[in-house]
């Protein structure tokens, strides 16, 4: 058999060896561990008859009647460093896609160079160049190619959900912390109010001290309160500076002191949407990043089989040459295209650790899936059962917070005429300020657990359209490259 003959041979031997290739089996990821979980099951604490969840709760952060609430999520969403970290995780990821794909293909390289020959005798020297076309084919045989290409393809849809979570917790982040600054401004005019009701009532036992109606002592007493407001109020203006520089840092600019033209907690319009069990499966992006990383991870262990069995390969050159520099043409020396069976004869067992190891991760992804689903349903049935107790909660203090103001006037008028002790006013006026405080706390949790509850939901808007593989059934183009 001649030369042309056997090297068409080899050629019609690789590309059977490829169809062998592409029906080489996969590995096929475990089924998510859902424990169990049916559409009938419902949480202990959801409320009966609670309206299923719609396109306008992906944004909820306009359901509150506070057009600020909005502009910092929103601002945060398009500004905050993380979510700008996990968009970049996503481009990476994409060319870690598009380069596992262009690994199935041919690399075709190019080369040149330059000979320089020098014959003494005759004086003769001349420059020979040449040129090379060269091939190289990774037929795939068993799959890995393939393999690693699934892999990408599932990293990047990982991605892409990561990169969703990352926005639910920075527009939860967020939100809190707007609410922290609005407690913090509220609760420092409420302090603020204390403290100037205070200073009047010190006025009153002063009169009354200097009258000889009242002992020292109710003057003492009066300082002593009005200087423990006033140390309440530095701190409460601490917090004001804190939690509004936590903000801004939230929103991705550098912290400066600002001020709240009238503030005001945020309200949630309407029911928050009802939650199941099994609506966290659909809709968490944290858990469907977990289920793409049993995809991943079985795509990787397909990989570590692979590495077990022979690699084919199919290099190839067409090398060009000109006789001289005056020669102006170049010839054909050599083409070559060659079929090269690579076989692991022995590694000591390193390609079975791999696998083994593969295979362990895939395990463990399958436990990081177990897991995530498992933190997912506590929050879930924890938020429900504080917003319950928040409720009833601030039902009660509403009730005190009345009854304190009664007694507060109360008292001030028995101790006008002498009725009762300047103790009375201070247990009646303190009383009524840490009543007030409790039901703003109240309120501000009540509007943090409607926050927890979206976010228990996964409910977050998908921002700007995340990256998908493209369909690999398309055979690979051919890769280039270049050397001399």
């Amino acid at each position: 058999m001649n030369a042309p003959l056997r090297g068409l041979g080899a050629v019609a031997l690789a590309l059977g060896l490829i169809g062998c290739g592409t029906i080489a089996p996969q590995v096929e990821p475990p089924e998510a561990p859902t424990l169990g979980i049916t559409a009938a099951d419902r949480f202990a604490a959801a409320p009966d008859g609670g309206a299923a969840a719609t396109d306008a709760d992906l944004r909820w952060w306009r359901r509150f009647n506070d057009p600020a609430l909005a502009h910092w999520v929103e601002r945060a969403l398009a500004n905050s460093p993380d979510t700008a970290i996990a968009r970049e995780r996503v481009v990476q990821a994409q060319a870690l896609l598009q380069g596992a794909s262009a690994r199935r293909g041919p690399l075709i390289g190019a080369q040149a160079a330059v000979d320089a020959r020098s014959r003494r005798a005759s004086g003769e020297r001349a420059l020979d160049p040449s040129a090379a076309l060269t091939l190289d084919w990774d037929l795939d045989l068993w799959g890995g190619l393939r393999q690693a290409e699934r892999s990408a393809a599932a990293a990047l849809l990982q991605a892409g959900d990561r990169a969703q979570a990352v926005r639910l917790s920075v527009a939860g982040l967020t939100a809190r912390a707007h609410v922290a600054w609005q407690e913090a401004l509220l609760d420092e005019a409420l302090l603020a109010d204390g403290l100037a009701l205070q200073r009047e009532a010190l006025r009153v036992v002063e009169v009354r001290v200097r009258a000889g109606l009242a002992p020292r002592l109710d003057l003492d007493r009066a300082q002593s309160e009005a200087a423990t407001l006033e140390a309440n109020a530095a701190d409460a203006r601490v917090r004001v500076r804190q939690s509004a520089a936590a903000l801004q840092v939230l929103a991705g600019v550098r912290p400066v002191p600002m001020d709240a033209p009238s503030a005001q907690l945020p309200v949630l319009q309407g029911d928050a949407p009802s939650a199941r069990p099994i609506d966290l499966l659909r809709r968490r992006p944290d858990l469907r990043a977990a289920e793409r990383g049993l995809a991943v991870a079985a795509a990787d262990l397909g990989v570590a089989q692979a590495e077990l069995y022979p690699r084919l390969r199919l290099p190839g050159a067409i090398m060009l040459t000109s006789s001289g520099l005056g020669g102006g043409v170049l010839d054909i020396v050599s083409a070559t295209l060659s079929a090269v069976l690579e076989v692991a004869l022995f590694d000591g067992g390193e390609r079975r650790a791999g696998v083994d190891a593969a295979r362990s991760r895939m395990a463990e992804a399958g436990e990081i899936y177990r897991q995530t689903l498992l933190q997912a349903l506590q929050q879930a049935e924890a938020t429900l059962v504080a917003a319950q107790g928040t409720a009833t909660r601030i039902r009660a203090l509403e009730r005190a917070n009345a009854a304190a103001a009664s007694a507060v006037d109360q008292a001030r008028t028995l101790y006008t005429n002498g009725l009762v002790g300047f103790l009375d006013v201070l247990e009646a006026q303190r009383s009524a300020l840490d009543t007030r405080r409790a039901l703003l706390r109240a309120r501000a949790d009540a509007t943090r657990q409607a926050i927890a509850t979206f976010e228990a939901l996964g409910l977050i808007d998908p921002g700007e359209a995340p990256l998908r593989p493209a369909a690999a059934a398309a055979p690979p183009a051919p890769r280039e490259s270049a050397g001399g």
